[in-house]
């Protein structure tokens, strides 16, 4: 059994657009706010998701599959454990007033915390379902003297 991987750090360095570690993780997560980019992933690397078709079990002719899907676990555990680091700090007031779409990046980190979406992520009528709800999460913002709060207000409602 592998040591569980280590725990993430419990202070965050405060957000500054100037540091390239917070600027390549805001991009990142902003990126999930896009269902078309989760099914991406989960088609293009399934491995990290864990919705890789290989026989977990392997074959006991095939140590080389073994060895793979051992190695696509991993892969997937530690991408699990980045998802859930991201997630925790990602949804705190501080560092959610840099998401330009809160309500559906949050929204799309919470989801990637649960084994049925990383599965069922692949399912078209998943897609057209976070696409129609980040439509309702655009039309509520459509009110620029407001803009900001509301878009906090979303992402609060998300987490």
């Amino acid at each position: 059994m592998d040591p569980p991987p280590p725990p993430p750090p419990q202070q965050q360095p405060p957000p500054s657009l100037t540091n390239p570690r917070f600027t390549l993780e805001l991009e990142f997560v902003l990126s999930l706010a896009n269902p078309y980019y989760l099914s991406h992933l989960a088609i293009s690397f399934p491995n990290l998701l864990g919705t890789s078709t290989v026989d977990e079990k392997g074959d006991e002719d095939s140590d080389e599959a073994e060895l793979s899907s051992s190695a696509s676990g991993k892969e997937a555990r530690a991408f699990h454990a980045y998802l859930a680091y991201l997630y925790s700090y990602w949804k705190t007031p501080e560092y959610a007033q840099f998401l330009t779409h809160p309500g559906a990046t949050l929204r799309a980190l919470r989801l990637l915390q649960e084994e049925s979406f990383r599965r069922d992520i692949i399912r078209p009528q998943v897609i057209e379902s976070l696409l129609a709800t980040h439509g309702e999460d655009a039309q509520a913002t459509t009110a620029p003297e407001n803009e900001d709060s509301v878009e906090i207000g979303n992402g609060t409602q998300a987490s």
